[in-house]
C-alpha cells in the first residue's frame, strides 16, 4: 500500500485509517491460518511479510473473538518455543445444496471444506416446485441436527440450482421448456424459519465452472468458457476470478443458440439438435435422465469400436463443436471445459477438439473438465466457505 505525504486534510484523507490496517491484517492473518494451520506467529509473519509484533495483535484480537485456539507448543528447535494457532473447532460450518432433474445432494463441511455430513436422494414427489422446496427444508434441517453445537453455527449455504438465477435478486428465472421446473421456487421462502444463514444462490453450470476455475482443469487459464451438455445444456463463463452473468442471469444459456423460425415457438436449436442427433442410435422420444442414459451408451459404444455409434458421435461432436466456435469468435476465452454426463464423455472431446480447430478463428484449448459429475456442489461448497470466513472476519473487527 502506497502512502502519499500532503498538507493539512489532503495528506490525512490519502492515508488508510488505522482501523481499516487493522481489519485488513486480521483478514490476512485468518486466512493464513486457514490455509496453514496448525502454524506459529512467527510462521504466519514470514508466510504474510507482516511483522512479528503486527502478527501477535492480530492473534490476540482473533483468539479473544474465539476463532483461533492454541493447538500446541513448537519442539525440536533451539531458542524461544512458539506456540501453533488452529482455527476453533466450534468457529462453524457450512452447507452445500446441488438440486437438478435427477437428484439433490448436500454436504455439511467444517470451515475447511471437509465433509462431516452428505446425502444424496432423487427429487421428492411428482417434480412440482412445493415438494423441492419442502426436500430441500428437510435435508437442511438433517444436516443442522449432524452439525450440533459442538460446531458451532450454520454460517452460509451454497445452493446450487439448474436454472438462472438473477444476479441482482438472487431469484430463481424460469424460462419457457425449463429442464428443471421443481427448481422453480423461492429458495429464500423455503429456508424462512429453518435457518438465518445467509444463502448463495447459483446456476449450477456456472458453479461448476468456478470449481473448475478454483479446483480443477482451468487453475491456472485467465479465462475458461465451461460447456455443460447433458438433460440441460449451457455455458458458464469465467474471466480471472469473475463469474460472467450477463443483466438477468441469462448468460451462457447456449441451448438457445440456432433457434429455427420454421418452427413455431422453437427458441431451442442447438439443444434440439443435440437431443435429436443422439436419438438416431438410441430410444428416440425419452426425455431427461433417459435420454442422458440413452447418449451414454451410444458413447461408450463409440469408445469400444460400434462403427454406427462412432458416425453419431463425430456428428454429434460437430454440432455441439459448431456452437463452441460461435462462443468463441464472441468472447475468445483461453480454455474450453466440456462437462456434464454427456459432455464429460471422452469420446466427445476429439471431435468436438477438431471442428473448433477447423472454425474458430483462434482456437481455444479444448479439454475435458476433471470435477466431473459433483462440479456444481463443489462450487456451492467452495462459496460458502468463502461467505462464512469472510463473515467470520468481520465479526472479529465488529
Amino acid at each position: 500500500m502506497t502512502y502519499r505525504r500532503g498538507f493539512g486534510g489532503l495528506g490525512r484523507a490519502a492515508l488508510p485509517s488505522m482501523t481499516l490496517l487493522r481489519e485488513l491484517t486480521d483478514r490476512i492473518v485468518l486466512d493464513t491460518v486457514f490455509e496453514r494451520a496448525p502454524i506459529t506467529r512467527a510462521e504466519i509473519a514470514q508466510t504474510t511479510g507482516i511483522s512479528k509484533p503486527t502478527v501477535s495483535e492480530a492473534v490476540r484480537r482473533l483468539e479473544g473473538a474465539g476463532l483461533l485456539l492454541p493447538a500446541g507448543a513448537q519442539t525440536g528447535r533451539q531458542g524461544r518455543v512458539g506456540t501453533y494457532y488452529k482455527v476453533a473447532a466450534d468457529a462453524g460450518f457450512v452447507l452445500a445444496v446441488a438440486l437438478n432433474s435427477t437428484e439433490v445432494r448436500l454436504t455439511a463441511a467444517d470451515l475447511f471444506g471437509t465433509p462431516f455430513h452428505e446425502t444424496a436422494a432423487p427429487p421428492a414427489g411428482s417434480g412440482r416446485p412445493e415438494d423441492a422446496a419442502e426436500q430441500l427444508r428437510t435435508m437442511v434441517r438433517e444436516a443442522l441436527a449432524h452439525g450440533g453445537d459442538a460446531r458451532g453455527p450454520l454460517l452460509a449455504v451454497g445452493l446450487s440450482l439448474a436454472n438462472p438465477v438473477d444476479p441482482e435478486t438472487s431469484a430463481v428465472v424460469a424460462l419457457p421448456e425449463t429442464p428443471h421446473p421443481a427448481g422453480l421456487f423461492r429458495p429464500r421462502s423455503a429456508l424462512a424459519g429453518v435457518t438465518d444463514a445467509p444463502l448463495l444462490v447459483e446456476n449450477d453450470i456456472n458453479l461448476a465452472a468456478l470449481a473448475e476455475r478454483w479446483h480443477g482443469a482451468a487453475r491456472e487459464a485467465a479465462s475458461c468458457a465451461y460447456v455443460h451438455i447433458g438433460a440441460g445444456m449451457g455455458m458458464g463463463l469465467v474471466i480471472g476470478d469473475e463469474l460472467v452473468r450477463g443483466a438477468r442471469g441469462m448468460a451462457g444459456e447456449i441451448g438457445y443458440l440456432g433457434g429455427s423460425p420454421d418452427r413455431a415457438g422453437d427458441r431451442h436449436g442447438f439443444a434440439r439438435a443435440v437431443a435429436e442427433g443422439f436419438a438416431t442410435v438410441g430410444e428416440p422420444g425419452l426425455g431427461g435422465a433417459a435420454a442422458v442414459e440413452a447418449a451414454r451408451t451410444i458413447l461408450d459404444r463409440a469408445a469400444g469400436g460400434d462403427a454406427a455409434a462412432q458416425a453419431v458421435v463425430a456428428r454429434e461432436g460437430r454440432t455441439i463443436g459448431e456452437a463452441v466456435a460461435a462462443v468463441c469468435a464472441v468472447v475468445d476465452p483461453e480454455l474450453v471445459l466440456l462437462g456434464g454426463p454427456i459432455g464429460g464423455h471422452p469420446a466427445l472431446l476429439e471431435p468436438v477438439r477438431d471442428t473448433v480447430t477447423d472454425l474458430a478463428p483462434l482456437p481455444p484449448h479444448v479439454r475435458t473438465g476433471t470435477l466431473a459429475e459433483h462440479a456444481s456442489l463443489q462450487g456451492a461448497l467452495t462459496q460458502a466457505i468463502h461467505r462464512a470466513r469472510t463473515d467470520l472476519w468481520s465479526r472479529a473487527n465488529s
